[in-house]
């Protein structure tokens, strides 16, 4: 019996033992869940923080949008008939480039074609005898300031 009293002591004992480091494990089990459990709320606090800033950037971005999105059509509009106008503006001078090109070549044909008959019109005014025209001219007087004194008479 003595030999059961002893087995049965030394059963307890390390009953006792496994207890104590089972309570020793779960003291530490415990400390370490509690530390967890400090770290998961520090990590969800910092994740509101976060998800905070998150919905203000959105918020703002939005705002952003909202504000910017009609200005922007209005802008691209603005640049749509400027450009429409450009390229107007720039068929107009290639049409008048074309059109003074086109007078230049005809000025030059128009000199070319009429240049014998404008040097031959020069030659004959340069050949005109204006001293024999002048006399002309005053012998007509001559002949007609007579006449021209009877006739008044008659008025």
């Amino acid at each position: 019996m003595e030999k059961n009293f002893s087995s049965e002591n030394e059963n307890a004992v390390k009953e006792n033992e496994i207890c104590k480091e089972g309570q020793e494990s779960a003291a530490v089990s415990a400390g370490a869940l509690e530390e967890l459990i400090k770290l998961n709320r520090k990590q969800l606090f910092y994740r509101r923080i976060g998800t905070w800033c998150l919905a203000g950037i959105l918020v703002v971005v939005a705002i952003a949008v909202i504000i910017l999105i009609p200005k922007v059509t209005i802008t691209l509009d603005h640049i749509n008939s400027v450009a429409v106008k450009a390229e107007e503006s720039l068929a107009n001078v290639d049409t008048m480039a074309a059109d003074v090109s086109n007078s230049a070549a005809n000025f030059d044909k128009l000199l070319a074609e009429n240049s014998k008959e404008l040097t031959e019109s020069i030659k004959e005014i340069s050949e005109i005898d204006f001293d024999g025209l002048n006399k002309a001219i005053k012998d007509l007087q001559d002949a007609v300031g007579p006449m021209a004194s009877f006739m008044n008479k008659f008025r």
